[in-house]
């Protein structure tokens, strides 16, 4: 049998999500800087070894449980626990804890309230140790920590031979059974004192009759002889209680000698009934040092078992009074607050709320400084914990059996209907659930089967070359708008996309182009067609006012104010695309300002938050007429605005400036705040009017109620608009847009390597550290640069383990050699199919090369189609 290797180091990796384990421990054996040990001691010996015997990765958690683990862990359990002879300052704390709370537990049952009991004045009996009153961590501790087949009832007598102590008569706080009364813990038994006068002669004649009786017995060896056995068990069982106590004759031996009997009351007692010992916190602590040196897997067992974890923090309740107690201090924001925190925990990981455990479920340092989850500071992490559960309970619940079979059509028409509820407690549904009911309906709605042609839709690139466009008619956005608009919108309902060759709305030609495929052309469409709407070639879309004072720069806004039948038509056909978009699981690069979002589901306007957003320089000055404190400084206020635009003068004052209730709409037109508002002066009487009526404006323009009727009836003939009812704008612009901003280690996780390339090659290695150096704006432009779209999603379905068709384009994200062999790898530049989202990588030989050859792919090779 050949010997074990010895371990030359360790190394412990925390891990936020347990669903990540697998492929760190797949990185691990792929890293090339653990597993390349050629400049040790050992070459020839170390490269017979598998990468297996080199690199041994294990669950710290897991181990615990092991009966054969490795003995580095055992150092590292032992070094978190016990230093020397004395345990760590946090283990030592969270032991006097779970010491305590056998005492606890025991007030808890109590009907009057009890004094705080000093940990010193704690002596715990057997019977205490080992009652299941609920809270007694104590009982779960030594459950867990006892050796296997091993009575609990005989290792607590052990241990109390061992580590206990007899109990003073000064002790406050003595065995189970107790009552307090007034602050002072009062036995329920009767204490054994002195026996009444009565009982005094009864107790002499027996004694005297005992005495009486001496038998005569034979000389023995010393080793044969023994005195007279009791049990005390059963001696204990006959005992009175504390009403009558006495002696029996005992007759000692001594080199063949008869002794007299000896009568003493408090000697036989001693003998009948030994001095029970009691468990103190210093005994405790001495047998966990003790144990943890023996066996320190039982101890981390036990203290797991008591619900702490590593780092020896409570994550779990104590018993179900705790967790009643500390459910009924949720509150509904407080719900809302911890769905909204686990949805951004679950995007930055990668994985859907239900694959999330409930110990993975805190807050970081860096989470506290974040004002949306300001109400769950003060929270304690057990309770956080356990209130995930419940609404990770829920939302399996509502995904499986409830959502689905809910009509949500008649939401605004029954104000007391299942969905109307639903729609108030929208915000207590996880994000993924609501897109896994979202998709199962999208692909029920399918009207467009496998039978029937795909439209197709011709566009002349030529009409915007140079980025240059001359007209809206030109755009991109137009010409399909025309194109499509005699095509039944229930041609354009398809299934959601998925594996390598998905089904899109329509195919797209390019005249003088020759493309083969339809993912890398629709995605390129798609781009061009947010990059025109954001720009001044076409009106349906505004940069929000904000702008002008640096704030939300590079928001929009649909533009305010009458329209014409055929800007009804385009606003139709962005609504259409919309959704085309979300059936396409493409993200689209529109930056609409999150009141677009709020009226598009029917939420109402926060008539401060969202006129802030949209407009800071109206707000502010609404504000400032609101809190004028006299006519003086109303007077003052209307100069200075005046000034800034065209004057007024007061009639009954020639010369002194006024302001009237008009004011400037988002498009720079001047209109009436209220019917003859022209001729109405702004006085001190009317000036809180004057402000309530500007916000009313302005709330209207955002509102705008026209141009979002033709978005949402556009909308409504691809998806069915009552899925909005359930969403809340921040989730329908996360379905819709996606993210602004790459995250490289879930594109990381979504990539193959092709024709024998490995992760761990030198120039796969230069290029995801050349990513890593690069800017969000130059992630961008790589993304836009190898699949045509600026952004990609941030959730697949292989992420609980689907199949790779189960992929949601354009993932994955493919890395190959390049074409040929022709030339130096370093002469070579960077090829890309956009419609397999396929990079053609050579093999440069520095990092430095292979940034400067990223960089002149993604700036000067833009727009690619190699199809």
């Amino acid at each position: 049998m050949p010997m074990a290797r010895p371990i030359k180091g360790y190394a412990v990796i925390e891990v936020r999500a347990r669903a990540k384990v697998e492929k760190i421990r797949a990185s691990l054996f792929n890293s090339s800087d653990l597993i390349g040990l050629s400049s040790l001691d050992g070459e020839e010996e170390l490269m017979e070894m598998t990468t297996e015997e080199i690199l041994t990765v294990s669950s710290v958690n897991q181990s615990l449980f092991d009966t054969q683990g490795s003995s580095v862990l055992e150092d590292y359990f032992t070094d978190k626990s016990i230093k020397g002879d004395k345990l760590v300052p946090s283990a030592r704390d969270i032991l006097t804890e779970i010491f305590k709370s056998c005492v606890h537990s025991e007030q808890m049952l109590s009907l009057t309230p009890a004094k705080p009991v000093k940990v010193s004045d704690i002596y715990l009996s057997k019977e205490q140790i080992n009652s299941q009153t609920p809270g007694n961590l104590l009982h779960v501790f030594f459950t867990k920590v006892r050796p296997p087949k091993k009575v609990l009832e005989d290792q607590l007598a052990q241990i109390l031979r061992k580590y206990g102590v007899p109990k003073p008569n000064k002790s406050r706080y003595s065995k189970a059974g107790k009552e307090q009364h007034q602050g002072k813990v009062v036995s329920s038994k009767r204490p054994l004192t002195k026996p009444p006068t009565k009982e005094k002669s009864v107790l002499n004649s027996v004694r005297t009759a005992l005495s009486e009786k001496k038998p005569i017995v034979k000389p023995k060896s010393p080793e044969k002889t023994k005195p007279e056995e009791k049990d005390p068990e059963k001696a204990r069982t006959k005992k009175q209680e504390g009403t009558l106590s006495f002696t029996t004759s005992v007759t000692v031996l001594s080199e063949g000698k008869r002794f007299q009997p000896v009568d003493s009351c408090g000697y036989m007692q001693h003998l009948l009934f030994p001095e029970e010992k009691y468990l103190t916190l210093e005994g405790f602590h001495r047998f966990t040092v003790d144990r943890a040196k023996q066996d320190i897997r039982s101890v981390w067992r036990a203290i797991l078992g008591c619900g702490y974890d590593l780092h020896f923090e409570r994550c779990a309740c104590v018993d179900t009074r705790h967790a009643h107690k500390a459910c009924r201090k949720w509150s509904l924001e407080m719900d809302v607050a911890l769905v909204q925190y686990v949805n951004r925990l679950c995007r930055h990981l990668a994985i859907t709320p239900t694959r999330l455990h409930p110990h993975e479920v805190y807050l970081d340092p860096a989470d506290t400084a974040d004002p949306r989850v300001s109400c769950l500071l003060n929270v304690p992490v057990e309770s956080l914990r356990l209130r995930f559960a419940l609404l990770q309970s829920l939302n399996n619940m509502l995904e499986t059996f409830f959502l689905p079979l809910v009509e949500l059509r008649q939401t605004d028409t029954y104000l007391h209907s299942i969905a109307a509820l639903l729609r108030e407690a929208k915000g207590l549904v996880c994000y993924d659930t609501k897109v896994a009911v979202m998709n199962r309906v999208l692909n029920a709605t399918v009207q467009r089967t496998a039978d029937h042609a795909a439209p197709e839709i011709t566009l002349d690139p030529l009409e915007i070359v140079g980025g240059e466009i001359r007209s809206a008619e030109n755009t991109y956005f137009c010409q399909a708008a025309r194109q499509l608009a005699c095509v039944p919108s229930s041609q354009l309902c398809v299934k959601l996309a998925s594996g390598g060759d998905p089904t899109y709305a329509f195919n797209i030609r390019f005249t003088g182009e020759e493309v083969h495929g339809t993912s890398g052309s629709f995605r390129h469409f798609l781009w061009q067609v947010c990059k025109e709407l954001q720009s001044s070639a076409l009106s349906l879309l505004m940069p929000c006012p904000s702008s002008a004072a640096n704030r939300n720069k590079g928001k929009y806004i649909l533009t305010p104010g009458p329209i014409t039948y055929a800007e009804e038509q385009l606003l139709h056909f962005l609504g259409q695309l919309l959704g085309i978009g979300i059936r396409a699981d493409l993200p689209l690069p529109l930056d609409l300002l999150s009141s677009f979002w709020k009226v598009l589901v029917g939420e109402s306007l926060d008539p401060e938050a969202d006129l802030h957003e949209a407009d800071v320089l109206t707000h502010n000055y609404i504000k400032r007429v609101e809190n004028v404190n006299d006519e003086t400084e109303l007077e003052a206020l209307c100069t200075e605005i005046t000034s800034q635009h065209h004057s007024s003068e007061s009639p009954e004052s020639p010369n002194k400036p006024c302001c009237k209730f008009t004011y400037i709409t988002m498009t720079g037109d001047e209109v009436e705040l209220c019917p003859g508002g022209r001729n109405i002066i702004v006085g001190w009487e009317n000036k809180d009017m004057y402000a309530s009526a500007i916000r009313s404006l302005r709330l209207r323009e955002l509102q705008n109620s026209e141009c979002m009727t033709a978005v949402r009836a556009g909308l409504g003939s691809i998806i069915p608009l009552q899925l909005l009812t359930t969403l809340t704008a921040l989730e329908v612009e996360l379905r819709t847009c996606g993210l602004p901003y790459i995250n490289l280690e879930f594109l990381k996780a979504h990539t193959m390597y092709q024709v024998g390339l490995m992760e761990t090659d030198p120039h796969i290695e230069f290029f995801w550290t050349a990513l890593e150096m690069f800017t969000q704006e130059e992630l961008c432009k790589f993304i836009k640069f190898a699949c045509n779209q600026e952004r990609i999603p941030f959730t697949c379905p292989c992420k609980d383990g689907g199949p790779d068709t189960a992929h949601v384009p354009p993932y994955p994200m493919k890395i190959a050699p390049p074409d040929g062999t022709s030339g130096s790898p370093d002469s070579r530049y960077i090829r890309v199919e956009t419609c397999m989202f396929m990079i053609k990588l050579p093999q440069y030989s520095s990092l430095a090369i292979m940034q400067e050859k990223l960089r002149y792919a993604i700036h000067y090779r833009e727009d690619p189609l190699s199809g």
